[in-house]
């Protein structure tokens, strides 16, 4: 990848170049010949960078031929926010952008541009040069157009790790579904033959006892409690050797299913005692199948409530098919939110802690967008204990007068207090190269302070951090 453009073969510019260009048509002959005097042609080849967003511009460019992209690397996506061939477009240092990150600056094909130094820049500015309308116009259009774009993107990569999130918690209950459906597929062929065969060998009385012998015993395995390992395996042991002593087939594959469905060897012995020796080890079989049948039942039933759960977590996250502004349960769309974030929670082995007051009302809100405050806020937690020993989020909410306050604390090291001030400017972030975007918080505070009139803060120190959400109750009038 090339870097910024220093490398370039540098010219002076002429009175062609420049009244070529719209950003130049106002300037007089005088003030043409200052800007030749101290600025200077650089010529890009394509791919060339004159400003690169992780470098300090320190100086300002305006296009005279050829073609320009503007981009910004936000998380690992390079995301352009304008391509432009027309002489006079601009970018690069001004005074209004000292605070804010630099955006790329990249040429697509051969390009000649005109570089004016920081210094040159702003004496341009305070000599009053006809300047002022292309920047005002620039710079409003081009901050909202790099936020707008950049915002977009963020929802995109939130989307993005959500979605990633939810493909893990919906694998598993899909995969444990397919597995059972096969396995229930291969059990009811084999149990079908093992009836057909037991049917023709007893008599009414025993298929009937046998029946019922199945239903009291599905009863028991639908309560029965996980046993340990050890206590597993030595049940199984147990059955194994009463297998032996009485002519069971195939015990060791029996035996897991029947302790599984706590059936013991007093049980077995009372199956002894009421069947026929030829039918005893077909007669097991035949339960072993249909305990494991109701096993398998159970386990597709609990496969497809979870991924029911979890469509239903989706469509409440997004308040899909409900108005925009309506009464919202803060703490259903925080449960929700937790629920999105189910996998990561897990697999970190993060301890959520909530301290609701159940009592609270219900608020005049958006509920889609409160629920993308709970997921920056939660996802910021997340990132903030990841890696300790010790890891816990705390939700707390409560009442403050006519309004609601949700506090979602981490015992994080904390935000540096030199920094705190700065977490809600638009592209600071404290996070490391293409982790972050800047705009979460800011995102945020727009949502929280702009769209419902509440407020947002925060306190940080090491082992605590919180972030304070006071919502008023009911949204002003003409909210």
């Amino acid at each position: 990848m090339s870097t910024t453009g220093t490398a370039g073969l540098v010219e002076r510019a002429t009175l062609d170049d420049l009244q070529r260009t719209f950003l130049f048509e106002d300037f007089s002959l005088e003030q043409l010949h200052w800007v030749i005097d101290h600025a200077e042609v650089r010529r890009l080849a394509a791919g060339e960078y004159a400003v690169h967003q992780d470098e300090a511009a320190d100086a300002f460019w305006v296009l005279l031929d050829g073609e320009i992209r503007f981009s910004r690397t936000v998380g690992t996506q390079d995301v352009v926010v304008e391509i432009s061939d027309r002489p006079g477009t601009w970018g690069g240092w001004l005074p209004i952008f000292d605070n804010i990150p630099t955006i790329s600056l990249r040429a697509l094909r051969p390009t000649r541009a005109l570089r004016i130094p920081k210094d040159a820049t702003q004496q341009m500015l305070n000599g009053g040069f006809p300047l002022t309308n292309h920047l005002l116009i620039g710079v409003y259009g081009g901050v909202q157009n790099i936020e707008a774009v950049t915002r977009q993107q963020e929802k995109l990569a939130a989307l993005g790790k959500l979605s990633a999130g939810l493909a893990h918690e919906l694998n598993n209950p899909a995969a444990a579904a397919g597995r059972a459906a096969g396995q229930m597929r291969e059990l009811l062929a084999s149990q079908e033959d093992r009836a057909l065969h037991l049917g023709r060998r007893l008599s009414n009385d025993d298929v009937d006892w046998l029946l019922s012998l199945r239903d009291d015993a599905a009863a028991r395995a639908r309560s029965q409690e996980p046993l340990d390992a050890l206590t597993q395996s030595d049940r199984e042991d147990e059955l194994l050797r009463w297998f032996e002593a009485h002519g069971v087939e195939r015990g060791w594959d029996l035996a897991p299913d029947l302790v599984t469905a706590g059936l013991t060897t007093a049980d077995l012995d009372v199956i002894a005692s009421r069947l026929p020796a030829e039918v005893l080890s077909d007669s097991i079989s035949w339960l072993c199948a249909t305990l494991s049948a109701v096993a398998l039942t159970g386990e597709l039933e609990s496969s497809a409530e979870r991924i029911s759960d979890l469509v239903k977590a989706i469509k409440d996250y997004s308040y899909m098919d409900q108005a925009p502004i309506q009464n919202v349960d803060v703490h259903a769309g925080i449960d929700t939110t937790l629920k999105i974030f189910g996998y990561k929670l897990k697999f970190s082995k993060i301890r959520i802690v909530r301290e609701y007051d159940r009592t609270l009302p219900k608020i005049t809100a958006y509920g889609s967008e409160l629920n993308q405050v709970w997921t920056n806020l939660i996802a910021n937690a997340v990132e903030a204990v990841s890696g300790q020993q010790d890891q816990q989020i705390t939700i707390r909410t409560y009442a403050d007068g006519n309004s609601v306050v949700v506090e979602i604390c981490d015992n994080g090291p904390g935000i540096l207090k030199e920094l705190q001030a700065r977490i809600w400017e638009p592209f600071f972030t404290t996070k490391g190269v293409g982790e972050g975007t800047g705009l979460g918080l800011d995102t945020t505070r727009r949502i929280v302070v702009r769209h419902h009139h509440g407020d947002i803060s925060v306190s940080s120190k090491p082992g605590d951090t919180r972030f304070r959400v006071v919502l008023p109750i009911e949204q002003p009038v003409n909210g």
